[in-house]
């Protein structure tokens, strides 16, 4: 009697952890995927904004650009 409640609870201590095993591994990838695609979010936001700086800093050391500020000044 005492083999079978100890066979019984191995069993289950084995089904158990099998199963938090393998849903933590679905946690864990799940989580990679949703980093994956933030990050790539993220660099393409960046990129835009990279853009967008330079078109500012062309804008701003442009030639008239500097004229007209003077001219606004006066």
């Amino acid at each position: 009697m005492e083999s079978d409640f100890a066979i019984i609870t191995l069993v289950l201590i084995i089904v158990i952890g099998t199963t938090a095993t393998e849903m933590f591994k679905y946690y864990m990838k799940h989580k990679q995927n949703l980093d994956t695609s933030s990050v790539a979010e993220l660099k393409s936001q960046n990129q835009a904004l990279v853009e967008r700086v330079q078109v500012l800093e062309r804008l701003v050391t442009d030639s008239d650009f500097e004229l007209k500020q003077q001219f606004k000044q006066l």
